[in-house]
């Protein structure tokens, strides 16, 4: 006697187009294992997180949505468009609600909401830049889940990574935009998930990424490839304003970094290496009393800009003068920090001007202090 036979009606695309049976296996079928096919329903199915230890579920406040939450980030994470998986959905819409609106002005939004996400549906790498940056933020927002997210954050930061740095190497200009924007997350990603190491002075010789550097390679990276980037989305943060002679009546802050040129004045019983020491260090303190000054941004703009800058402006010599410790080079980069007080409200920045401050009181000693006192003194923002 023939067995009898259920007909299937659900099975998978690629089974129907086959004509064989199909056992509905999620996210893979088992005839699309075998063969080696890319089955639909991985497509409907979100991926399962690959945990040792159980998942718990968490019901959201009534006001928001009910989504699955697991007890850890680190789950299989398939970020092609088609497929985000719950977590990663949660975290996409964090970033384009919330998240992207505290990266540059209401000019600009449109950049941070729609383009750079745009552009990661097509860039797996900037992907996971984008979702490791919201879990980051999110884990200040909600810190019930800060070691789930953060967890996350640095399980997405370290997928994207590896491509990122193809990229880079290659330097195609056809993905110089998305290279870019995920360049421009590692900034805030390493400034904010790295909070033990921010109080580091900068140093060639460090284990781990230092924030300043982050700044320093972004800046460079955007040199390189100024004339792609004004073409593209990037274009309106990349205008250049009209030059200025510098205005120390306008910038009250000004006469705190002149009193710093004092410092740098020759004396007769200098040496030729201590003078040439001291021109190095007189042009990036240049560079900062003019970054200070720039009249043609609003004020948190226009500190946000100078933060980015400064870091990628200073030579290579006055990189290596501040991992000589040299008191000269330390107290201009106190100064700055008064640039990172000013934001400190921001919430990837915070503390960060503080904790180097400290590091910097620390390397110099009780005789330098009165040189560091008004960015010692200055209040946050």
């Amino acid at each position: 006697m023939r067995r009898e036979h259920r007909k299937l009606r659900t099975g998978c695309k690629q089974c129907k187009r086959r004509r064989v049976k199909c056992d509905e296996a999620k996210p893979t079928c088992a005839n699309c294992i075998r063969n080696k096919l890319k089955c639909n329903f991985e497509f409907l199915t979100p991926s399962l997180p690959r945990l040792r230890y159980t998942e718990t579920r968490e019901v959201v406040r009534p006001s928001s949505r009910r989504v699955l939450l697991s007890s850890s980030p680190f789950q299989d994470l398939n970020l092609r468009s088609t497929s985000l998986d719950l977590h990663s959905m949660e975290l996409l819409h964090h970033y384009t609600s919330i998240t992207c609106l505290t990266f540059g002005d209401d000019r600009r939004k449109w950049l941070w909401q729609k383009e750079i996400p745009q552009m990661a549906m097509t860039h797996d790498f900037l992907m996971h830049g984008l979702l490791a940056i919201s879990a980051l933020h999110l884990s200040i927002l909600q810190p019930h889940r800060k070691e789930e997210l953060t967890r996350r954050a640095t399980l997405s930061e370290h997928l994207g990574l590896p491509s990122f740095r193809d990229f880079v190497s290659h330097n195609n200009p056809h993905n110089i935009h998305a290279v870019v924007a995920f360049a421009g997350f590692v900034v805030p990603y390493v400034c904010g998930s790295l909070e033990t190491l921010t109080g580091r002075i900068p140093s060639l010789d460090d284990d781990h990424p230092h924030w300043f550097f982050a700044f320093r390679g972004l800046l460079q990276m955007v040199g390189k490839s100024w004339i792609v980037l004004r073409t593209g989305p990037f274009g309106s943060l990349l205008h250049r304003g009209p030059t200025f002679t510098l205005d120390t009546v306008e910038n009250p802050d000004d006469v705190h970094l002149a009193r710093v040129h004092q410092l740098l004045e020759s004396s007769s019983h200098y040496s030729e290496e201590d003078l040439a020491v001291l021109e190095v260090c007189k042009a990036a303190l240049d560079e900062l009393r003019r970054l200070f000054a720039c009249p043609h941004e609003p004020m948190r703009t226009r500190v946000m800009i100078a933060i980015h800058v400064w870091p990628g402006t200073v030579s290579q010599r006055f990189i290596e003068i501040m991992q000589e410790r040299r008191p000269e080079a330390l107290v201009i980069l106190a100064h700055y920090c008064v640039l990172l007080k000013k934001v400190d409200s921001c919430w990837w920045l915070a503390g960060v001007g503080n904790r180097m401050l400290a590091a910097i009181d620390q390397a110099l000693g009780q005789d330098w202090r009165p040189w560091i006192e008004w960015p010692l003194e200055y209040p946050l923002y």
